[in-house]
């Protein structure tokens, strides 16, 4: 990067005029939330009105209405400040939002329920009542929430009243790859210009097309509301020097920061964590941490446990017809690896004339010779997996996690695919993310793997039991209409 264009040092001036409170943006949540706790409160109360006209009566009790709206509202309104959705992040972003409140406003009407049942004062309310607010209440916070960020989305854009303002002071390098990684206008930031130091100097090679100036210039734009964030990217600095240059800095009415490492910076699911006490940045988290490890575990023996049992009529139905279809074996055993990269036998009803287990397995093709009649349907609508409900109740599989691969296949794939083998830190699954998103069946191409990869890993990073039950309700609808199964 060149700091000899005067066009651009321009650009830096022009941002002394550009003075904005950051005290909107703190407040936006605030404001949401009193919305939201208005609302829960005012549908509880119109509800009940309306029932009570349509039922022809000329009055009810008001306050008994009002105590329910601000009870529920309460805790509505409590459990997403609790959790972060009222933060402004969490407002421009999409994901997760609607199952957020959709799962704690379901918490919260049962919670009411077993609150009524307790005081013996339910028979004061209408069941009609009940469920007329509460999807009038979702409805109205979902709306609420859909406005909100519509609005606040739009005041984010190109540097706009909600944008979060970012000067970046060091080397180009790291900025460059910083600018890159951090602004954009989908996440509210705005990264303003890059600024020199005598610690960090600015090099050649980086983004031309951001402004360029000194520390002089950085700190009267920060001085006169220009900057909300100052990231400073002089990795190599002498403690000294780094020193020198945040006392320089601090002074200045904006939050400052430490560029990481482009190592860092390119873990997106990363997070700053304490380690005894100090700081450090987690690239991966344990998986299954916490409860999580015995919530799957009780989900997978009892679910897969009464699914054996539900399902034993069609497995022994299977399993006759595969014996007289040609008199061999009814299951097929083949060792696959594991959580932790532990060996097992997987079971699965034989769907060809063979039955291969060595180090070299061809991937089954559509239109494979080695497939029986009957075998092309129950791989077609994934019947021959049913046996692995052994493997799950077993403690060996789950019923919901990346699928395993046939031993060549894996120690290949291992050696050929970056991050492959970061799919077995949880156990197999029956099911799993990447096979409800079309990435089933043959993956005789790398590309096709790393994608199968991608879904697996972004699924251990983000376990749930919701998204356990969410994968198995796409699994039902993806065998109901198959794709890629043969």
């Amino acid at each position: 990067m060149s700091t000899s264009g005067a066009g651009k040092i321009d650009d830096i001036a022009e941002l002394y005029g550009r003075k904005r409170s950051s005290a909107p943006r703190a407040l936006v949540g605030d404001l949401l939330q009193f919305v939201e706790f208005l609302g829960v409160i005012a549908t509880s109360v119109a509800v009940a009105y309306v029932y009570h006209a349509l039922q022809l009566q000329t009055g009810f009790d008001f306050q008994n209405y009002a105590a329910a709206g601000i009870i529920g509202a309460t805790g509505l309104t409590a459990l997403l400040r609790r959790d972060g959705y009222y933060e402004f992040d969490q407002l421009i972003s999409k994901a997760g939002v609607l199952r957020a409140i959709v799962t704690r406003w379901v918490l919260v009407v049962l919670g009411l329920l077993a609150f009524g049942f307790a005081l013996k004062i339910s028979e004061n309310f209408s069941r009609v009542w009940l469920f007329a607010w509460s999807g009038a209440a979702l409805l109205y916070v979902l709306g609420m929430r859909w406005i909100a960020g519509v609005i606040v989305r739009s005041m984010i854009r190109d540097g706009g009243a909600f944008a979060r303002r970012v000067a970046v002071v060091g080397a180009s390098k790291d900025a460059a790859h910083f600018a890159a990684t951090v602004g954009s206008s989908e996440n509210g930031v705005s990264v303003i210009g890059v600024f020199n130091s005598p610690i960090a100097p600015l090099q050649a090679a980086g983004p031309s097309t951001l402004p360029v100036g000194d520390l002089d210039m950085l700190e009267k734009a920060a001085r006169n509301g220009a900057v909300d964030d100052i990231v400073i990217a002089a990795l190599n600095a002498e403690s000294d020097e780094m020193a020198d240059l945040v006392r320089r800095l601090s002074i200045l009415p904006v939050s400052i920061s430490i560029c990481p490492t482009s190592h860092w910076m390119d873990h997106r699911g990363g997070a700053v964590t304490q380690l005894g006490s100090t700081n450090v940045l987690s690239l991966y988290r344990r998986p299954l941490e916490g409860w999580g490890g015995v919530l799957k575990t009780i989900e997978d023996f009892v679910l897969g446990a009464v699914l054996l049992i539900v399902l034993s009529p069609l497995l022994l139905i299977i399993a006759a017809a595969i014996k007289l279809q040609d008199k061999g074996p009814v299951l097929f055993a083949q060792k696959r690896h594991g959580f932790n990269n532990s060996v097992f036998r997987i079971y699965k009803f034989r769907t060809m004339t063979v039955a291969e287990d060595g180090d070299h397995v061809p991937q089954a093709k559509r239109g494979d010779p080695r497939i029986t009649p009957l075998g092309k349907f129950l791989r077609r609508y994934s019947l021959d997996e049913l046996p692995q409900l052994i493997n799950v109740v077993a403690g060996q599989m789950s019923l919901v996690g990346p699928r395993p691969h046939a031993l060549a296949h894996n120690h290949q794939y291992a050696q050929d695919i970056a991050n492959y083998s970061g799919r077995h830190k949880v156990k197999p699954g029956i099911t799993g993310w990447a096979q409800v998103n079309g990435y089933r069946g043959e993956t005789s191409e790398n590309e096709l793997m790393e994608e199968r990869v991608r879904y697996d890993l972004a699924y251990i990073d983000n376990w749930s039991l919701w998204f356990d039950f969410k994968i198995l309700a796409l699994t039902i609808v993806a065998v109901a209409f198959p794709k890629n199964a043969f």
